[in-house]
């Protein structure tokens, strides 16, 4: 079946963003003036990068934890707890959980709290109805059980070490999708055969395939159709990409989809992204 020009269009205009806001991050690196890019709604509004690995909470983890730990048996567990708090002065005071004591974490937490102190990111939506403060609830009901009963990694798939998080509380599929990206990056999973075959498509990433299908933004799709459709996506990128942009994988497809919504929300005047972008963000402003 061959494609209509206007889902050419689209899909051009899918990578048509990824390009674009790549060379926003490279121009920012490289100490160019701001604004970046003439693209007005890149310019006002804030978008997360086109690889992950490059958002600043990710190059913490990775220098503090994932590498200087990277034989800990801990690990696992270490990045579960990671996002489950996602705020690096928070995650640099508790320190990398060699030992697992509860009380001591709960303690530390309490009383950045009572100096007024960030604990948490506001990036995610958070488990909060487990009962007791946020900071027992993080620790006695989410973390504990989760250390004490290690769910099982398999080392050659992606997806089923996700399936293994979802029965534990606090681990949605958005959550257990992010601790499972962290360790694509080690040595558990970075081997797994399906890291060009499977990502799990959250709403957003459903909206913009949706977007360049010229579908019901609305319309639902199995797991199996999105990545399908993610897929194909990833086996034409080299053609659509320009230089400047390294190999995507999957992960890179699902990631850039929920943003391209983002844009075109915008664009198409349906709406707008909750944060506009400040160039003189403080460095300790850890959420992009």
């Amino acid at each position: 079946m061959v494609d209509s020009l206007d889902q050419v269009k689209r899909r051009n205009s899918f990578f048509n963003f990824i390009n674009e806001r790549h060379a926003i991050y490279l121009n920012k690196e490289s100490g160019a003036q701001f604004p970046w890019s003439e693209d007005e709604i890149l310019t006002k509004y804030s978008f997360c990068n086109v690889f992950r690995e490059l958002d600043t909470v990710t190059k913490w983890l990775r220098e503090n934890w994932s590498i200087p730990y990277m034989e800990h048996p801990n690990l696992p567990f270490a990045m579960a707890m990671a996002r489950q708090i996602n705020w690096p002065a928070t995650l640099e005071e508790l320190g990398f959980p060699e030992h697992w004591n509860p009380e001591r974490l709960k303690a530390i937490m309490h009383g950045r709290m009572n100096r007024k102190e960030k604990v948490y990111t506001g990036a995610y939506m958070l488990t909060g109805t487990l009962g007791g403060t946020k900071v027992e609830q993080t620790i006695d009901k989410i973390l504990t059980p989760l250390y004490n009963n290690p769910p099982q990694l398999h080392m050659n798939s992606l997806e089923m070490s996700w399936k293994e998080y979802l029965p534990y509380a606090g681990f949605s599929g958005f959550m257990a999708y992010e601790v499972v990206t962290d360790l694509r990056h080690t040595k558990y999973l970075k081997n797994a055969d399906d890291i060009n075959t499977w990502a799990n498509a959250g709403p957003g990433a459903v909206r913009g395939l949706n977007r360049i299908h010229g579908r019901d933004i609305k319309n639902s799709l199995s797991k199996k159709e999105s990545c399908r459709e993610m897929y194909d996506l990833l086996m034409i990128s080299d053609r659509h990409l320009e230089n400047h942009v390294p190999v995507l994988e999957m992960r890179d497809i699902e990631h850039c989809l929920c943003e391209f919504d983002k844009y075109e929300r915008v664009r198409l005047g349906q709406g707008k992204p909750r944060a506009q972008y400040k160039p003189n963000r403080k460095k300790e402003d850890w959420e992009i």
